[in-house]
């Protein structure tokens, strides 16, 4: 889509400023290091918004691949945490529940790659908290593992929708981990 050109209906118009919103923050991730996420322009951000606006953002956004890269900016920044509870309290109980559910993704997600995620956060590393496990129902005890499945079926419960939610969460791990690897192989 040409930067310059003028929506011809109202319907062009709103998908224009959805699409605008999504690409300011990712331009955004993207100076927070999360670089895996396609670019349709090429905006460049100058700032990143506050923890608690930007984690707001992302999870009330329209594209599932921006709402899912909560996680990835949790792994990449487990600083943020301290965000998420003043980030609830500006949220409708539906995106509440969204944040609960890929907070403990990151969790879960943070545990399991721990050994790959270090050498990139280095003296930034800190272990994300357990907010939500218990008001989420998750069985303690249990491998990260185990219990980032045992979250996939509990979203998929609550959400009422038929996804792989388990895979999903993965997936989000993965690429920003991919991406990061190949990164440092390019700068040698």
């Amino acid at each position: 889509m040409h930067p310059l050109r003028v929506a011809s209906t109202i319907t062009e118009m709103v998908d224009l400023t959805v699409v605008a919103k999504e690409e300011r923050l990712v331009a955004e991730l993207e100076l927070l290091g999360v670089r895996y996420l396609s670019r349709q322009t090429l905006y460049q951000a100058s700032a990143v918004r506050p923890p608690a606006e930007l984690l707001a953002a992302l999870i009330c956004q329209p594209s599932a691949r921006v709402r899912a890269s909560v996680i990835a900016v949790l792994l990449a920044h487990p600083e943020f945490s301290e965000a998420v509870p003043i980030m609830l309290e500006r949220l409708r109980p539906f995106e509440q529940l969204k944040v609960k559910l890929f907070y403990m993704a990151a969790v879960f997600l943070q545990q399991i790659f721990a050994d790959r995620l270090r050498p990139f956060l280095a003296g930034r590393w800190l272990a994300l908290p357990d907010y939500f496990s218990g008001e989420l129902g998750l069985m303690p005890g249990r491998t990260p593992e185990e219990r980032l499945v045992e979250l996939g079926r509990a979203h998929a419960r609550l959400t009422n929708t038929a996804v792989n939610w388990t895979g999903t969460y993965a997936n989000v791990a993965e690429k920003l981990l991919h991406r990061w690897e190949a990164e440092r192989l390019w700068s040698q």
